[in-house]
């Protein structure tokens, strides 16, 4: 005896409604996905999907648009710190200069001042002459440059956020005397 409401109708060919394709069933659905009503075209999509999104994940290589694992792996704090070059001029007034107003081979002079605190005197000098050429066709009133740190943080005043620099100098050199660091 079956439950009534349990799906005691029967079948047109005299099976019981048990949820396998017959008469009046969806002609979209069926075995053709592997018994379960999932097409297999829909399986191989799922199953290369996963592997375009895992694969770059799991060896380390960046397949954008497919992966942006980077992007979201970095960690965010309040307190960035980067290392910038702060140009002063005679009257010693100061300006950030941007690695990105510079020419394109010193874009990522970043690195290489990420590498100073265990460098000898003699490369922080180099980097610095290097960098105070470059920023002296960029500012040509300064006089010194000053590699430093830049702790910066979010600060919220009155509703709004704002960014607030603590430079932190790190190794300054002269712009634009004769021994070199004007080219």
């Amino acid at each position: 005896m079956v439950a009534p409401g349990s799906g005691d109708r029967e079948a047109g060919d005299g099976r019981a409604a048990t949820g396998t394709p017959g008469e009046g069933s969806d002609p979209g659905v069926g075995d053709a996905g592997g018994g379960d009503g999932v097409p297999r075209v829909a399986r191989l999509v799922v199953v290369a999907l996963l592997v375009l999104l895992l694969v770059p994940g799991l060896v380390g290589f960046d397949a954008w648009p497919l992966t942006g694992w980077r992007l979201f792996s970095a960690s965010r704090h309040a307190t960035v710190t980067r290392w910038v070059v702060e140009a002063t001029d005679a009257t010693g007034d100061t300006r950030v200069v941007s690695l990105e107003e510079l020419p394109l081979r010193d874009r990522h002079a970043e690195w290489q001042m990420a590498e100073l605190p265990g460098a000898p005197a003699r490369q922080r000098e180099a980097v610095c002459r290097a960098l105070a050429g470059e920023v002296h066709g960029v500012e040509p009133t300064a006089v010194e440059l000053t590699i430093a740190r830049d702790h910066a943080r979010l600060v919220e005043r009155g509703g709004t956020w704002s960014t607030v620099h603590d430079l932190e100098p790190f190794h300054s050199c002269p712009v634009g005397d004769d021994r070199g660091g004007d080219r």
